[in-house]
């Protein structure tokens, strides 16, 4: 297994098929990086900050590579879940020699205390198959980028759940697990990273708050892409009319996620 290497004076590896310029990650600079996403909105954090981007595929998964012949700025979206998430783990792994993987996107509360917009750093990742530790120093080079960034970041552990936990009774039941959030698709990755030598972080921002329920969603939300079925959502709104407050309610928790993780990842690029 191959060791990560956060070293500047380290000599880089030639650069994959690679257009343009991403910043230094860490004052020790970490030379290839892979940034995992389920779902373009949370793609979009990341992208927004990278210039001259090149946009490809890694078999099925949409990718978009950055960065300079030092450095390099891989972006997958692996779609929902943990099976897709390890697929797209597992070719990344396969198709390059990675310093640092990093996934993303936004997470459930299991803690009443976190709000919509937090931002969790995982100190370790609870999956079915066990518990995947985070690596310390890409934890704390996540951490000062949140607080640059004038975040609040919480540093706990986070659960991956094979299934979406949309009732408050649910999110109540999964925080016997010790963990402060839940994600679909972190324990996969971090598994991937494990088993290439690669050193892994999670950087989630909250969606839904531990009281909220969002089990309506299922109706007209696609679990493989996340994505709104206009004409499934058109016949669950004329079917519960009321259910439109819920709706703008989410689409407030999805805009305070994405803008935790904008200002997040703005930071985490501007690092020298």
């Amino acid at each position: 297994m191959r060791k990560p290497v956060f070293r500047a004076d380290v000599p880089c590896r030639a650069p994959v098929a690679i257009d343009s310029g991403a910043q230094a990650i860490y004052a020790n600079v970490v030379q290839r990086i892979a940034v995992f996403a389920a779902l373009r909105w949370e793609c979009q954090p990341v992208l927004k900050h990278l210039r001259r981007v090149s946009r490809g595929r890694l078999g099925t998964f949409p990718t978009w590579r950055a960065g300079t012949a030092e450095r390099e700025l891989w972006v997958i979206k692996t779609g929902i879940g943990i099976e897709r998430a390890a697929a797209a783990a597992q070719a990344t792994a396969a198709a390059a020699a990675f310093d640092l993987f990093l996934s993303t996107g936004c997470a459930g509360a299991l803690s009443p205390a976190l709000r919509p917009g937090d931002v969790v750093i995982a100190t370790s990742v609870i999956g079915d198959r066990g518990q995947f530790a985070a690596d310390g120093e890409a934890g704390a080079a996540a951490r000062q980028a949140a607080e640059r960034a004038a975040l609040r970041p919480i540093l706990a552990p986070v659960l991956c759940s094979p299934y979406a936990l949309a009732t408050v009774a649910a999110k109540q039941a999964a925080a016997h697990s010790g963990a402060v959030a839940v994600e679909m698709e972190g324990a996969a990755i971090a598994a991937a990273a494990a088993a290439a030598g690669i050193a892994f972080v999670s950087v989630r921002a909250i969606l839904d708050a531990a009281d909220s329920d969002v089990d309506s969603a299922a109706a007209f939300i696609a679990p493989d892409t996340g994505a709104v079925r206009p004409l499934a959502l058109a016949a669950y709104l004329t079917r519960h009319p009321s259910a439109l407050v819920r709706l703008l309610a989410m689409q407030r928790m999805m805009q305070a996620a994405q803008r935790s993780l904008d200002r997040f990842f703005a930071s985490f690029f501007a690092a020298s």
